[in-house]
């Protein structure tokens, strides 16, 4: 019996219909069902070990999920980085920036970087020096609290990743700006008093509260820090000031560095009437000026 030449053709393309799917499925059952490229390893790096016992469990779990239900994540070459960054942000809630790389046929590398606190703001908020606002576990009692009139917190994409940003007459707060404001609050706190609250007010005041509110330091936003803290140096260098604040430093009400190079400052011992200020380069300032309470 003669085969028609169609017939043949269509027989072998039939044949080699076969062949394939059964090359496919058996890579893929190869592949799917068998533990060659089975990840088995979740290296997490840059988290402490609390994290790393929430965040393994979760990766775990993703890896027994399957893409479009068919490929599954668990698998060397086909693992959700989109699913590993999720799983770790839901956990570090200060993440910076994260990689993601196989090593081998068994093994997933993820190298964290986290943001690092500069100050407090609300509750577990902190904020970082280039205005990132982030949660954290990490213990922010150690750190002042800034409170910034009129900002607004936004949300921005980098890297892929989410972040909020505080912004401050609708720019982005820049390191400078937080920076200067670091500097002179370490060293009110290391020469003056702890300082426990910073308010950035919108005319362009920056006051530096003691824990209680009784004590407070005043200089301008826009100022140079270094200038400024050299003009409050040399005030409370210079007598009467000197002796004040070596013999009643706790009872200090304000002191207030706006002026150019002049300071002036009251203490609570001091009667309402004019009172002399140290003066820096020139003659004995006054103010009449009262202490106001800490920011709520």
């Amino acid at each position: 019996m003669k085969i028609k030449r169609r017939s043949l053709h269509l027989f072998q393309a039939w044949v080699v219909r076969i062949a394939i799917s059964i090359i496919l499925f058996g890579c893929y059952f190869f592949y799917s069902e068998t533990d060659v490229f089975t990840i088995t390893t979740y290296e997490l790096q840059g988290v402490d070990e609390v994290s790393r016992a929430s965040i393994i469990p979760s990766l775990e779990k993703l890896g027994m999920e399957k893409t479009f239900f068919v490929i599954p994540k668990n698998k060397i070459f086909t693992y959700s980085a989109s699913g590993i960054t999720s799983v770790v942000r839901d956990t570090i809630g200060d993440l910076k920036s994260i990689s993601i790389r196989p090593i081998g046929l068994h093994t997933i590398h993820i190298q964290v970087e986290l943001l690092t606190p500069l100050l407090r703001l609300e509750g577990a908020e902190a904020i970082s020096s280039d205005g990132t606002v982030f949660a954290t576990s990490k213990d922010l009692s150690s750190y002042p609290r800034i409170i910034i009139s009129s900002s607004t917190k936004v949300l921005v994409k980098r890297d892929g990743l989410l972040f909020t940003e505080l912004t401050f007459h609708e720019e982005k707060i820049n390191e400078t700006f937080l920076l200067n404001i670091v500097s002179i609050s370490t060293k009110v706190s290391s020469l003056i008093f702890p300082v426990d609250t910073i308010l950035v007010e919108e005319i362009g005041d920056v006051t530096f509260f003691n824990a209680s509110g009784t004590s407070k330091v005043m200089v301008l936003r826009d100022a140079d820090p270094k200038k400024t803290w050299s003009t409050i140096v040399s005030a409370i260098d210079t007598n009467p000031l000197k002796t004040k604040l070596g013999t009643n430093k706790e009872g200090l009400l304000y002191l207030d560095a706006r002026y150019g190079n002049k300071v002036f400052y009251r203490f609570n011992d001091m009667a309402f009437e004019n009172t002399k200020g140290a003066a820096i380069l020139r003659d004995h300032a006054s103010t009449t000026q009262t202490a106001s309470t800490t920011p709520q």
